[in-house]
């Protein structure tokens, strides 16, 4: 009784349904977490800019707008990861741990 069979044409109809239903979904989330990376990895990339720029010699004035950048850096960075599912177990949180102060 579960050996059911079908013609093909069936089969590609429902299979073809089932992707386009779905597989959207799929794409489109995919496409959203790539997207948040991305943006996660453009954070990362300024706060390292701005953690180098403050060990050079700055005036006052330079110093004070980097710090705030760093910090607005810091704050977006955070609440977008927060955003994003957890990760596998299995994944290497030692790059994580690298934007952390």
């Amino acid at each position: 009784m579960t050996d059911i069979r079908l013609p093909k044409q069936v089969i590609d109809r429902l299979e073809g349904r089932w992707r386009s239903r779905f597989g959207q979904a799929r794409r489109r989330s995919s496409e959203l977490f790539d997207h948040r990376l991305e943006q996660l990895r453009a954070h990362r990339n300024n706060i390292h800019r701005y953690r180098r720029l403050l060990q050079t010699q700055l005036s006052d004035l330079e110093r004070e707008f980097i710090e705030r950048r760093l910090s607005e850096e810091t704050t977006a960075m955070q609440g977008l990861a927060a955003d994003i599912p957890s990760l596998p177990s299995s994944f290497d949180r030692a790059a994580c741990e690298e934007i952390a102060p």
